[in-house]
């Protein structure tokens, strides 16, 4: 279940390339352009470090004046999305599951166990899968520029361990907005909930909600584990949070510079995938210190509890479904 850990070492050594990615030569620019890189979470996480690092490269290869704006300070995922969609914003780091509203098939990531492990994912993300989400994007005012990894989502709660699916009945449990994970917790028992990010720490606080559901960093990292003590691996989705441009600013670059936001993503998003492992690590023996409780769940319970929404959904990705082995 646990893929293989980074060393310290590396990590640091990975860290200090991409600081140090200053080699290429510098576009002149006369008229500095601002590029604003939005996320939602906050600048301890692997996505806002690793966004720091590309802004850097950006700055020292093409003279913008590259900036990281976490914390969703410009806006949720939503809003973000549709500032690229308009042109007012360049670049942003959103989820998968808040890009379905735009066309069904890019759902598809959001299905339960569709990937069993990241070997499986990143090849599908970086091959055959990833170009036709790349088209489809397109389409919609979207330059797909990589694809970050935030992890396997489990679900934590206030009141017990998850070990079956019938431990989950009557429990509110938060989702993202999706409707196939909306689906997949009423599927399992729960109430699900759709809240936005920013209102779980409250909702968990106040027990508008008994759990949520994501990564351990983002356990940790949004405090959820100083009011939701117990964490399950259920492992049902993986979180998948693509690097997306602007099209109509991404189109107004000189065919140099669009190139170098290229180079400079790609690297980005393998730096990124390391960084995430490490971080998982890191987080989950900061939780356990402090008290949190850590259990494995009972995988191919949940697995076959979820079926049903495989045959509801299956015709929504349309030719893209081919490329999921569970839907075959």
């Amino acid at each position: 279940m646990r893929d293989y850990l980074l060393s310290r070492r590396k990590l640091l050594m990975l860290t200090a390339a991409s600081a140090a990615a200053g080699c290429l030569p510098r576009f002149a620019s006369a008229d500095t352009q601002t590029i604003r890189i939005g996320d939602v979470v906050d600048r301890h996480n692997p996505e806002v470090i690793t966004e720091n690092l590309m802004a850097k490269r950006l700055k020292e290869t093409t003279g913008f004046d590259a900036r990281v704006f976490p914390d969703g300070v410009l806006g949720s995922h939503t809003r973000m999305n549709e500032q690229l969609r308009n042109g007012t914003l360049e670049v942003t780091v959103t989820n998968v599951a808040d890009l379905e509203g735009y066309d069904k098939r890019l759902g598809l990531f959001a299905m339960p166990f569709a990937f069993t492990d990241r070997k499986s994912l990143f090849a599908a993300q970086d091959g055959a899968l990833g170009k036709a989400y790349a088209g489809i994007l397109d389409n919609l005012g979207f330059v797909l520029l990589g694809w970050f990894d935030s992890g396997l989502r489990s679900v934590y709660n206030r009141a017990r361990p998850i070990n079956e699916p019938g431990d989950l009945k009557g429990l509110k449990i938060r989702t993202q907005g999706n409707q196939i994970m909306i689906a997949t917790f009423n599927q399992l028992g729960a109430q699900a909930t759709p809240l936005d990010t920013t209102q779980i720490y409250s909702a968990l606080q106040q027990g508008v909600v008994d759990g949520a559901e994501n990564s351990v960093t983002f356990f940790v990292q949004q405090h959820h584990s100083e009011v939701a003590k117990y964490y399950s691996y259920t492992n049902h989705f993986f979180s998948i949070d693509p690097m997306l441009a602007s099209k109509k600013w991404f189109d107004s670059l000189d065919p140099k510079k669009q190139d170098a936001v290229k180079e400079a993503a790609a690297q980005a998003q393998q730096h990124e995938r390391d960084l995430w492992l490490a971080s998982d690590a890191k987080y989950l023996a900061e939780a356990k210190k402090n008290g949190a409780a850590f259990n494995d769940a009972n995988l191919p319970a949940f697995q076959a509890a979820v079926k049903p929404i495989y045959t509801k959904y299956r015709a929504n990705f349309a030719e893209l479904g081919s490329y999921l082995p569970a839907l075959g």
